[in-house]
């Protein structure tokens, strides 16, 4: 809940960044690109369309920028302080037809990317916690 409330936040400020934006360009053309990360990140988020709907701009074209979005632009960095953790359980993670990629990134920034060709499966749990350095 408090990760949605947000990105309706986040989604809110971003609203009256690009409406300034609108109101101050000298010309017409492209939006700046910091302003479509956002918008990307918070549609990974939140979903294409009511982010589209919300921000006024283009479906397809933030649809195509959160898609080819890198994942280190999807994260917001966590406050200092927090902890931020995704729960496994012992999950299995199966890859699909086309294969999955796995990225993980530590706080120090470490990081990791683990390519899995179609129908292969790994322990995500056992894996980030080789990475921390646990059993």
């Amino acid at each position: 809940m408090a990760a949605e409330a947000d990105g309706v936040a986040r989604l809110e400020q971003l609203r009256g960044r690009i409406e300034h934006w609108r109101r101050t360009r000298p010309k017409h053309g492209p939006m700046p690109e910091p302003l479509w990360q956002e918008a990307a990140s918070l549609a990974r988020g939140l979903g294409v369309c009511p982010v589209s709907r919300a921000l006024g701009i283009g479906y397809e074209s933030l649809q195509q920028r959160a898609a080819h979005m890198p994942p280190a632009v999807l994260a917001r960095p966590a406050s200092a302080g927090t902890v931020r953790f995704v729960e496994l359980s012992g999950a299995q993670v199966g890859s699909p037809v086309g294969g999955t990629v796995v990225e993980l990134q530590s706080a120090d920034g470490l990081r990791l990317t683990i390519r899995l060709s179609p129908g292969t499966a790994v322990d995500l749990a056992a894996v980030i916690g080789a990475l921390r350095g646990r059993p």
